[in-house]
């Protein structure tokens, strides 16, 4: 998939989430904060603007299209974002812009968008973060929701695939793991919960997209490998 095409796919995941929570306020303030909050993680603004409208592509729009357009298909499940999309993408990102529009159900919205003051916890054994951010949801996605460790794809009773994205070093406190693609996996549920809980070391050879930083993180703080026989 194009850089392009993931970057609007990304504004327009969260574009939907802001929408549910704010459906008075006009396409543009939809637009503009979903922009802002992917560009907040080093990318220009500009950029991220740019690749939403289709510049440099025979069928650039203008801000106020762009917003027109993304509006009927909020509000009117209008298909003519789709369509526009589709006119500028080889077959591999049609595949993934067909997929992102017929999901039955739209991704959870990121807890840390418009940052909250308090990452949302539910008390376990231990206090775990249930944040699923815009470039989680990316990488699941890329991965074909596919676990890295079993290989299971899991598919609902509506046919939409599964997965969770598993940040190897934690985001939250006193772990203050980065939310950057070379810290985060895609597994099932099953899986996440091993890692979670250090039942399972991880191997750089499998896990080749994931920073050895990370890796050795989780073997020797989460997982405490002490070289015996793990689950994996």
């Amino acid at each position: 998939m194009t850089q392009r095409i993931a970057g609007s796919l990304e504004v327009l995941d969260l574009v939907r989430g802001i929408a549910r929570l704010n459906p008075n306020k006009p396409a543009s303030t939809w637009r503009g904060e979903a922009t802002a909050h992917v560009a907040s993680r080093g990318v220009a603004t500009n950029t991220v603007f740019a690749h939403l409208v289709g510049k440099n592509t025979p069928h650039t729009l203008s801000a106020a299209e762009i917003d027109h357009l993304v509006a009927a298909w909020i509000r009117d499940e209008s298909h003519d974002l789709k369509n526009w999309m589709l006119k500028s993408c080889d077959k591999s990102d049609a595949i993934r812009v067909a997929q992102f529009f017929t999901a039955a159900h739209p991704t959870p919205l990121a807890s840390d968008i418009n940052e909250p003051k308090e990452t949302e916890r539910h008390l376990v054994t231990t206090y775990r973060v249930l944040r699923d951010t815009a470039l989680a949801r990316r990488i699941k996605a890329d991965r074909d929701y596919k676990c890295q460790i079993c290989q299971e794809r899991i598919l609902l009773g509506d046919g939409t695939p599964y997965a969770e994205a598993h940040h190897v070093n934690p985001l939250g406190n006193s772990h203050n793991g980065p939310d950057d693609p070379s810290n985060i996996v895609c597994v099932c549920p099953n899986c996440h919960v091993k890692l979670d809980y250090g039942a399972i070391k991880m191997d750089q050879v499998l896990f080749a997209n994931v920073h050895s930083e990370f890796i050795d993180y989780h073997n020797t703080v989460i997982c405490k490998f002490d070289g015996r026989p793990h689950l994996f």
